[in-house]
Formats: structure tokens, C-alpha cells, sequence
């Protein structure tokens, strides 16, 4: 029998039984007829012991009629049960925009975990639908809520928000704990990547909460704008923010290579720190400094870069990209047997690369290379 001559009566048989393939069948056929009066027999089975019955019953009510759904499984939200709880979670964020106005309602909410679960779930919706409620919801004066509005605003990325995220910098005496929405502030404003912010932002670095400076260096970094350069570079004297100042520098870096490096040629003690970093623990970190010092066609740096050839595959590609930067020529690397082949195996990879600059490059590297050999 073909599942669309399925009667719904029979439907509900199989919801009530034993069987987990049973119920689960029967929720599958619910979700794919969109079968209204099927939302309550679904919710019940979301309290079911099976994962796999919770999970397909989640999927079915999903791709109902979302409005009608969110008003039957809103209140399950209040449940003490964490899992019943999560995926009721996952159901609104599958329904997404028809969820948003339903759960813009929860706002008003007297329980602070219901605001604050209102203001998660519409975050990981990212609509923008979501923004006036959100920004109303800076406000709340539970910290956990208006530190959830603030990175819900991040998520959704609007530009809408940019204003409002800006007053909550401002002193708000009346809130315990405020450091911790500046910070979450802070990081939206990053997400959302608007230059105009920076000036405000920058208004930060005079503060002593390491947590304030860190998030600021690691937003500067995400916003990408070249203003923040010299600030970054004053970092790197710092051992808590050296490396994160490092990531920045290198984000802004990709955008505007031309802007950076004549900001590195004006800072050349701080080219000397970024060569030391080269030897940093993190491999991640040994990359950004490659990528950086590539931007500032450091040839002080070859003799730290080079032996670096032999480093994981992501830093050495970075050191090869920095060194074919620094001097196209190649000829004048001091290369010994070990580290031509490191270079050679190298710069054949980069034979396949989209880049066709970085392409012509390799070849020309890989033909005076054999003739150093030779």
C-alpha cells in the first residue's frame, strides 16, 4: 500500500505502539502529507524514550505548518526536562522566521531563562526580523538576557543593531556584572564587520579588564579595517594579547595589503617581534606571522622563515607564499639540500594553485632552483 492511502486512523495505531519503527514510520508520513491534526500526536511522541522516535517526530513537526506548531510546543520551554527542552529548541530554529514573532512575545516573559531561551533561539534563526525585538531586549535588566540579545544581534549580523549595540558601551550603572555586556557588545559589533564603529570601539583601549581588551583587539581584527593597524601593532608588546593582535593583523591584512604594508615599513621594532614569534608554540600563530611579514617583504625575516620549510604543511605553504613575496628572485635565499626539497615539493603544489600569479612565480622559483642544484 502506497503511504499517500495511508488513513490517518491507521496513522495513530501505529503512533501508540511498541514498536519504534512503527512510530517512527507513522511520524515520517505526518511530516511529508504536512498533516495538521497530526501536531499533537507528534508532540507526544517527543516524550517518548526512543532518541530515534524523538528525533524523527522533531524532524516531522518541523516541516508542518510552522506557526500552528510553534504555538502547540512554546510552552514545552518550560519544561524541567533538559532534553525535551533542547529539542523543542531545535524544532523553533528548524521553523525559523514564523517562530520569531511568537517568541518575541516570550520577551515579556516574568522567567529569566525563558527570556533569555527566546532571545537564543531567535539569534540562531538570524533573521532580521528579529533585530527590533532584540535590541528592546538590551534593556532587560537580568544580565544573561541582555548579554543573549547582544550576541543574538552578533549572529544575525543587521546593521540595525549597530546603533543600539554602541549605547550599551556606555556606563549603565545600574546593571551588576556590566562587563560581561560590554564584552558580549563588543564581540556582536566584530560580527557585524561596520568600520563606522571603529572610533567608539577604540574608546576601549584605555580599559583595564583584560576580557574588554581582548574581545576589542579580536573585533578590530574581524571588522577588517586598516584604521585599527597601528593600535594592533601596539599589542604585539603584550604577551595576553600578542597572538590575538597577530590574527587581527593578519584579517585586516588579506583585505588591504597595499594600507598594511606601509604601516609595518613605519614600525620596524615591531617587524622584530613578529620575526621572534616565528618560533611560537602555536602553528597557527607561526602562520599569521609568515603571512605577515610576507605583506611587509621583510628580507630580515628569510633566515627565520626558511627553515620553516619543514614546519606543518599550513605554516610552510604560508612561509613559501612569504618568501616567494619577499624575493621573487629566489636565487638569493640561502637554501641547503634539506631545505630545497622541502621548497621544491612546495612550489610544485603551488603549480595547481587558482592564484596564476602565485603559479608563475612557483614555476620561476622551481626552474632557478634546479639550477642552483645543477
Amino acid at each position: 500500500m502506497d503511504a499517500s492511502d495511508i488513513q490517518f486512523s491507521e496513522l495513530m495505531k501505529k503512533i501508540k505502539s511498541k514498536n519504534e519503527e512503527d512510530k517512527r514510520y507513522a511520524a515520517r508520513i505526518i511530516g511529508e502529507r504536512r498533516e495538521k491534526k497530526g501536531i499533537k500526536p507528534l508532540i507526544m511522541l517527543l516524550y517518548d524514550k526512543s532518541d530515534a522516535v524523538k528525533e524523527t517526530a522533531a524532524e516531522a513537526l518541523a516541516r508542518i505548518d510552522g506557526r500552528e506548531v510553534v504555538r502547540e510546543i512554546l510552552p514545552l520551554l518550560r519544561s524541567e526536562k533538559v532534553d525535551l527542552r533542547n529539542i523543542v529548541i531545535e524544532i523553533l530554529e528548524e521553523i525559523g522566521e514564523p517562530a520569531i514573532k511568537p517568541l518575541s512575545l516570550l520577551l515579556k516573559d516574568k522567567d529569566n531563562d525563558i527570556r533569555k531561551f527566546a532571545c537564543d533561539i531567535m539569534g540562531n534563526i538570524g533573521s532580521p526580523e528579529a533585530v527590533s525585538y532584540l535590541i528592546l531586549a538590551l534593556d532587560d535588566p537580568h544580565i544573561n538576557v541582555a548579554c543573549s540579545a547582544c550576541e543574538a544581534l552578533g549572529n544575525i549580523k543587521d546593521k540595525k543593531a549597530v546603533e543600539a549595540l554602541l549605547k550599551v558601551l556606555k556606563v549603565r550603572k545600574n546593571l551588576k556584572n556590566r562587563k560581561w555586556l560590554v564584552y558580549n557588545a563588543v564581540e556582536a559589533l566584530g560580527k557585524i564587520k561596520e568600520p563606522c564603529v571603529i572610533e567608539e570601539l577604540m574608546k576601549l583601549s584605555s580599559s583595564k579588564d583584560p576580557l574588554i581588551i581582548f574581545t576589542l583587539v579580536k573585533s578590530l581584527g574581524e571588522i577588517g579595517d586598516v584604521k585599527a593597524i597601528d593600535y594592533l601593532l601596539s599589542c604585539l608588546d603584550s604577551s595576553l594579547l600578542n597572538k590575538v593582535a597577530i590574527e587581527a593583523i593578519a584579517k585586516i591584512a588579506r583585505k588591504n595589503k597595499r594600507e598594511v604594508y606601509s604601516k609595518l615599513k613605519s614600525y620596524p621594532e615591531k617587524l622584530s617581534i613578529l620575526r621572534k614569534l616565528l618560533n611560537d608554540p602555536s602553528a597557527r600563530t607561526r602562520k599569521n606571522v609568515a603571512f605577515i611579514l610576507g605583506v611587509a617583504k621583510d628580507k630580515e625575516a628569510t633566515a627565520f622563515l626558511i627553515p620553516l620549510l619543514s614546519d606543518e604543511e599550513e605554516v610552510r605553504e604560508e612561509v613559501m607564499r612569504a618568501l616567494l613575496t619577499i624575493e621573487p628572485e629566489f636565487t638569493s635565499l640561502s637554501l641547503n639540500e634539506e631545505y630545497i626539497e622541502a621548497a621544491r615539493e612546495i612550489l610544485e603544489v603551488f603549480l595547481y594553485d587558482n592564484d596564476k600569479e602565485l603559479r608563475e612565480l612557483a614555476n620561476k622559483a622551481l626552474r632557478k632552483l634546479s639550477s642552483v642544484v645543477e
